[in-house]
C-alpha cells in the first residue's frame, strides 16, 4: 500500500507541512504510527526549540495494483526537540534547511531513476546557520541528527509521488465556455490513454508563444475523443493560439528515496498558519 504522510509543524505563530509518500505492508493508516513516531523523534532534533511537530495526517493513496484508495487518520501527538538551552534557539521561521532526495534505482520504473526531490526543512538551530545562510553540520549536533533522520527515512521506505505522462499533444482550438471554463481541442485522439468523464492533472505550455493565463498547471476533464475542459475558470480576453498539453497519470507512481543530502546553504521558505489551525478565507481560483 502507498500512503501519503503529512508532518505538521508549528511555532512562533507560523507553521508548515512536509508531505512524503510511504510504501508499507499495512492497510490501516493508524498501523503506521509506530514507524512514523520514530521518524518524528529524529526529525525534531533538527528543529530549533521554538518549533515542534504537532500532528500527522496519514492517508491511503493507492494499493499495490495501482488503484486509488481512500481513508485517512490524524494523530495529534506533539514532538519537540529535547534540548531547550539558549544554543538550541531557532533561526527565523523563514530560514530553512534544504534537503535533496535522490530516487532509488527501480527495475519497474527506470524512467524515474534520475529524479530528485527537494524539501524545505524549516527553522533550524540558529548556531547551525550563519548570517550568509551557510550551513554548518558540525554545529549543534545537526550532522548527527540529519544522519539519524536520513537512516530512518530510507529504512522505512519513505519517498515521493511523481508525475507520469500519459498524453502529450498539440492544441488545435482553444475556446471559452459560457461558464468561464476553457475547452481545449487536441490534435491527437485521447480515448484509450484517457477515460471520458475522468479528471486529470495536466500542464499547458507555449500558448500565445508562452504569454497566456492558460499556461501552467490545470485540472482537465476528458469530454470526448479529442476534447478537454478545464476545471478552473480562466479569463482569456485575447485569441489563444498554438501550444501543447501534457496530461499525467491519475494515480502517481511511488519513488523511494535512495539517498538524502543536506545543502550547504539554507533557503528562504515562506511560512503559513500553524498546522491544524482553522482555515481563513478561501483562495481565489480564477486566472486571468
Amino acid at each position: 500500500m502507498i500512503f501519503r504522510v503529512t508532518y505538521g509543524f508549528s511555532g512562533m505563530g507560523t507553521g508548515w507541512a512536509e508531505t512524503h509518500a510511504v510504501k508499507n505492508d499495512a492497510t490501516n493508516p493508524r498501523d503506521l504510527l509506530p514507524v512514523l513516531a520514530d521518524v518524528c523523534s529524529k526529525r525534531v532534533q533538527m528543529l530549533g526549540r521554538e518549533f515542534s511537530i504537532v500532528g500527522l495526517r496519514i492517508s491511503r493513496y493507492a494499493n499495490d495494483a495501482g488503484a486509488r484508495v481512500k481513508g485517512s487518520y490524524i494523530d495529534k501527538q506533539i514532538y519537540t526537540n529535547a534540548v531547550n538551552t539558549a544554543s538550541a534557539a531557532a533561526e527565523p521561521a523563514k530560514v530553512a534547511l534544504v534537503i535533496r532526495g535522490s530516487a532509488l534505482a527501480s527495475i519497474s520504473s527506470p524512467q524515474f531513476d534520475a529524479n530528485q526531490n527537494q524539501t524545505f526543512l524549516g527553522a533550524p538551530l540558529d548556531v547551525c546557520v550563519d548570517n550568509a545562510g551557510v550551513v554548518y553540520p558540525g554545529k549543534g549536533g545537526l550532522g548527527a541528527a540529519f544522519a539519524q533522520w536520513k537512516s530512518v527515512m530510507i529504512g522505512t521506505s519513505h519517498g515521493w509521488l511523481v508525475n507520469e505522462t500519459v498524453v502529450n499533444s498539440d492544441l488545435n482550438v482553444i475556446a471559452q465556455n459560457t461558464n468561464g471554463t476553457v475547452q481545449l481541442t487536441t490534435t491527437d485522439n485521447l480515448v484509450g490513454p484517457l477515460v471520458i468523464g475522468q479528471r486529470y492533472k495536466a500542464r499547458i505550455r507555449d500558448v500565445n508563444s508562452g504569454v497566456s493565463p492558460l499556461n501552467g498547471e490545470v485540472i482537465v476533464t476528458c469530454v470526448s475523443a479529442n476534447t478537454l475542459k478545464t476545471k478552473e475558470v480562466i479569463g482569456i480576453a485575447l485569441a489563444q493560439t498554438g501550444g501543447a498539453i501534457r496530461i499525467y497519470k491519475q494515480v502517481q507512481p511511488f519513488v523511494k528515496y535512495g539517498d538524502l543530502s543536506l545543502n550547504e546553504t539554507a533557503g528562504n521558505h515562506k511560512r503559513g498558519r500553524p498546522f491544524g489551525s482553522t482555515p481563513g478565507r478561501a483562495r481565489r481560483r480564477i486566472r486571468g
